[in-house]
Formats: C-alpha cells, sequence, structure tokens
C-alpha cells in the first residue's frame, strides 16, 4: 500500500529544492541550521503534519525519502511529525489547535522530552513532575535534580522556536496520577521562558542535530498545557481517568512510538537499499588487476560477491518485512482487519510489540548492510558521496531512537516466554527434510523458534522451582531471551519474503528467488551449530550450503540489472560514488 506515483513526483521535485544540494565547509552549527531550513522546505512542499499523521502512506513515503536524501532531517522529521505533533493531536483535541497550527505551519518545531539523563530505561521511572496549581487551573514543571534532566532533545539552536511535548509526572492535590504529556513552547525567536533551561551537548558528527540538556526550574503552564487524553482533571485537582491506573496510562501515553518505530524501521530498510545500489553501482564499474588472473571487474571475484550479494539478499528480506509492518499500520489506523491470522501481525498488544521488534532488528540490518557495503568500496566507502558513513550513523541512532531497540527485544522475550500474546509455532516433522526449499526454510526457522522457547520456558520453570527471585531467574537467562526473539524475527521476515505476492516471470523475479534463497541459507549457516545439534540438518547438508551459495551468486550476477526496479530506491536521490 505505497504512496500512489503523483506523490511520488511530489517528492521528487521536492528534493531537487536548491536547499538539498550539497555544501561544503559547514560547522557543526551551520549543519544543524542547514536542517531547520531544509525542514521548512518539506512543510513548503507536503500536506501539513497533522494531515501526514492521517495518511500514512505519504507519511511513510517522504520520511523514507528525507532518510535517503539527508538522515538529519529524517530525525527532525520524525521528531516533528511522529512524535510531537502526533502526541499533541491524539492527546490534546481541541484544547491543543494553537500548538497544531504552529507546527502545521513549521513557525515553531516539535521536540519530544521523554528520556532523562540520568538512568537507563528511565521511562518506567521519569521523575519530572508537573504539580496541578489550584489558584490558576495551571501546573508548575519542575526538574527535581541533575540527574532527571531531560535527555537529547532537539533543542540546542538559539533562535530556532521549538514546541516542547514534555513528559511528566501529574502531581495534585498530594497524589501522584502517573505520566501525561504535556505542551509547552522551550524556544522562541526571542530565547528561552523563565523557568527553562538548555545545556547543549557536544556534537555528534554521525547524525549532527541540535541536541540538548533540559532542565526546568518551576516552569508555570496554562491549563491547556495538559494533553489529557480521555481523562479529566476538575478544578480540585481530581483526575477521572477512564484507565483506571498510572500504568495503563504510561502505556497510553507512550503509544505514538508506534507510527515512530514504523518510520524508523522504514528508514533503516531505505538506507540499507540506498547503499546497497550505490556499492554495487560502484563494483560494476571498478575493475582490480591480481597475480593470479588479467584485470577483471571486482564483482568477477567470489570474495566479493559473496559480501556484496549477501547484504543485497539481507536487504531484499528486510524490504519485504518492512512492507508487512507498513501495511499492518496503515490498515490498523484505517480500522481495517490486518488480514492476517497469526497474533503476531493482528492489532492489540502482539502487533504492537511486533513493530518494535521489526524497529530493533532494522536498525541492526540496515547498520550491518551499509557497512559491509561501505568496506566493499574500500577507501571510496568514507567520502560523502557514498552516504555510507550517514547511513550507519543514522542506523545507530535508530537503534536506541524512540524506544531503545535492545531493551525492545528484551521486554519482547520476558513477556512471550510468559505467553504474553504469544503462541510459539507448532511442532512439525522435518525427518528427511530437503533444506533447500523455501517450505523447508521456513519449517527449519519455526522449529528454531518453538525450541528456543521450550528451552527458555524449562529453565525459568527450574529458576523458580530452585527458589530464584524474578530478577536472578530473568538476569541468568536474558541472553536465551535474547536469542529465542531473534529467532522470532527471523521467522517473521522469512515469512513475509515468502509471502510476497507473485509477480510475472522475467529478471526481477529470478533476481528475487535468488536473493530469498540466499538470505535463508546465509541464515542456515549463520546457526549450523543449532541446527547439527537439534539434529534437523547433517553434517553433509550444512556442507552443501556452500557449494549452494556459489551458484546462487551466479544467479544475482546473471540477473543484477534487475536491483534497481527490485529494490525500488529513488533514483533521484543516488549520487554516484567517487571512481577515479
Amino acid at each position: 500500500m505505497p504512496a500512489d506515483d503523483d506523490f511520488r513526483h511530489v517528492l521528487a521535485k521536492l528534493f531537487r529544492h536548491e536547499v538539498f544540494q550539497p555544501r561544503a565547509g559547514m560547522d557543526y552549527r551551520q549543519r544543524c541550521e542547514l536542517t531547520y531550513e531544509r525542514l521548512r522546505v518539506v512543510g513548503e512542499h507536503l500536506p501539513p503534519g497533522s494531515a501526514l499523521l492521517q495518511d500514512l502512506p505519504k507519511l511513510f513515503a517522504a520520511l523514507e525519502w528525507a532518510a535517503v536524501a539527508d538522515p538529519p532531517l529524517f530525525l527532525a522529521l520524525t521528531l516533528h511529525v511522529c512524535l510531537s505533533l502526533g502526541a499533541i493531536v491524539e492527546f490534546g483535541g481541541g484544547r491543543a489547535e494553537r500548538h497544531v497550527r504552529e507546527l502545521d505551519d513549521m513557525t515553531s518545531f516539535g521536540a519530544l522530552l521523554v528520556t532523562e539523563v540520568g538512568r537507563g530505561n528511565s521511562h518506567l521511572g521519569i521523575r519530572t513532575v508537573a504539580e496541578y496549581h489550584p489558584a490558576t487551573g495551571g501546573f508548575v514543571l519542575r526538574t527535581p535534580d541533575e540527574a532527571a534532566r531531560k535527555f537529547m532533545p532537539n533543542v540546542g539552536l538559539v533562535h530556532v522556536p521549538k514546541t516542547g511535548v514534555v513528559y511528566a509526572r501529574l502531581l495534585a492535590q498530594g497524589r501522584d496520577y502517573g505520566v501525561f504529556p504535556f505542551v509547552t513552547p522551550i524556544r522562541t525567536i526571542d530565547g528561552t521562558p523563565d523557568g527553562v533551561r538548555v545545556v547543549p551537548l557536544p556534537e555528534a558528527p554521525l547524525l549532527p542535530l541540535d541536541y540538548a540538556l533540559i532542565e526546568f526550574r518551576d516552569l508555570l503552564l496554562p491549563p491547556t498545557a495538559l494533553l489529557s487524553d480521555n481523562a479529566r482533571l476538575d478544578a480540585d485537582g481530581v483526575l477521572d481517568d477512564p484507565l483506571g491506573d498510572p500504568e495503563r496510562r504510561l502505556r497510553r501515553s507512550l503509544d505514538i512510538r508506534h507510527n515512530a518505530w514504523v518510520a524508523a524501521a522504514a528508514a533503516a530498510a531505505a538506507v540499507a537499499r540506498a547503499g546497497v545500489v550505490m556499492a554495487l553501482r560502484h563494483a560494476r564499474s571498478r575493475n582490480t588487476v591480481s597475480p593470479f588472473t588479467a584485470e577483471r571487474n571486482v564483482l568477477d571475484h567470489r570474495a566479493q560477491q559473496r559480501p556484496l550479494f549477501g547484504a543485497l539478499a539481507d536487504c531484499y528480506a528486510l524490504t519485504r518485512v518492512v512492507e508487512r509492518i507498513k501495511i499492518t499500520r496503515i490498515r490498523s489506523q484505517a480500522g481495517a482487519p490486518a488480514g492476517e491470522e497469526i497474533s503476531d501481525w493482528t492489532s492489540g498488544s502482539a502487533v504492537n510489540r511486533t513493530y518494535g521488534l521489526i524497529k530493533a532488528y532494522a536498525s541492526s540490518a540496515a547498520a550491518a548492510i551499509v557497512t559491509e557495503c561501505g568496506l566493499r568500496c574500500g577507501a571510496h566507502g568514507i567520502f560523502t558521496p557514498g552516504r555510507w558513513v550517514e547511513y550507519q550513523g543514522l542506523a545507530h541512532m535508530l537503534g536506541p531512537a524512540a524506544g531503545d531497540g535492545y531493551l525492545i527485544v528484551l521486554e519482547a522475550a520476558r513477556g512471550m516466554a510468559a505467553g504474553d500474546h504469544y503462541t510459539p509455532p507448532p511442532p512439525d516433522d522435518l525427518v528427511e527434510e530437503d533444506p533447500f526449499t523455501p517450505v523447508s526454510w521456513l519449517r527449519l526457522a519455526r522449529a528454531r523458534e518453538r525450541l528456543l522457547h521450550e528451552r527458555l520456558v524449562e529453565r525459568m520453570r527450574l529458576a523458580r522451582r530452585r527458589g530464584q527471585t524474578e530478577f536472578e531467574a530473568w538476569n541468568n537467562r536474558a541472553s536465551s531471551g535474547v536469542g529465542f526473539v531473534e529467532a522470532h524475527v527471523a521467522r517473521l521476515v522469512l515469512e513475509a519474503v515468502a509471502g510476497t505476492p507473485a509477480a510475472p516471470a522475467g529478471p526481477a523475479t529470478r533476481l528475487a528467488d535468488a536473493l530469498h534463497a540466499l538470505h535463508a541459507l546465509r541464515g542456515l549457516t549463520k546457526h549450523a551449530g543449532f541446527y547439527l545439534r537439534e539434529a534437523l540438518l547433517t553434517a553433509e547438508q550444512i556442507d552443501r550450503l556452500t557449494e549452494r551459495d556459489n551458484e546462487l551468486c551466479d544467479r544475482v550476477l546473471a540477473d543484477l540489472d534487475a536491483v534497481p526496479h527490485l529494490l525500488n530506491a529513488p533514483e533521484e536521490l543516488l549520487r554516484h560514488p567517487l571512481q577515479q
């Protein structure tokens, strides 16, 4: 369910604007200022952010193009639309119309303030407080100590107006009602309001933006600052919250992450596609000499084929699973059924977990793909025309952004081990199975997930029987949980690839089939020890994987011209790397 061709033309026109032409010699501050200059141009060419939130195909397409063209722009646009504006629209209703207009017009830019600097996983224990003031009906926003300062929102530049969505504990009449978002100006053209202290953070050259620490010193907020969703605070400071308890309110307040998770996965896949296309283009134009053969193109060498075609195969698989979560998210917003019978893709807690897991997977997969592509281009890989280093910076940032991917995996593992909205794949008879068919790849992936889940659950039971506390039981088995979730995601990825709609016979279809096989067999090779130990594969079958790998490389090479069509990377944004 991608954006239509007309919108693609709109994006192509946008990124031809002179503001997107390369600029040399900028210092860090100038580079950050350029990001907001570009963001204003985006606002002039595209629908307003509040409209994009209601049209997810266009929103995801715009963010993908932004990621490929300029990774800091992607981050600023995501913070502005998905997170800041998303929270104001979702939880503010008519009370926040002024802020919606300002962010839609880009007379102010959005910043999300959740994470606190002093503790990991701080969103579960937010200490910033907003205390209700009965005399005015407003609130006093306060940072209790330095450890509770908000960490790295993009508010460091002076004279660039910023509107903050601040997550804080709502205190009223001595009661703690849990975490709610509050909206307030952080910067104006004239400076910061009384009660706001901004400390710029050191430069972040891999993904430059105006990151900062923020401390609130009794900042006065009006009654409309509270983005209360369907909860209501009366004049006496009594909250009527249909959700009933602070834990459920926190989960609801963090719901805006889901669009950002899908957007992050989409951006990761987009830069992976761009990185692969440019690396292959570079390789096909690059000859090399060696002592044992005449001058040849580098792609004649298996030593170059295997890493580059492996990156291409993983990129293709990443693209397929990201398309699946985009479609799922779009259908969910439209109120349509997800079209899936299995729980991982149906609405509710299971699919929300899947969004986070695919975001975590996409960031690490994209980092590996673009790193490999840059390395295979040798010294050429460090120069800006190739963008591989920029894409590595983005992939790195997408890991912790909007919820750390590693923590998402750990949380998912613990919940799935407890059976929270999860059913493992059923047992299947794999005796005498041919490991070189798509059906076999899925059956093997499902078997690995099921067996690792069984092992994790049994180890947790054993720990409890031995009298271990919940912390001890999980702490000693967290690495097993990570391995299980990795197997779960690998199965989801293979299912997404296998579920790709059939296409007419031709080079792109042949290439897709070869990449499907190459991705699957790389997974079998990576976990060969497991499959041997569980007697799911024989040593002879594993030895044949290398032989099959050579055959697949030949098939990929034969249809390499179909890569741009298959990956559909925005050709308008791809610069040719240096060749001489």
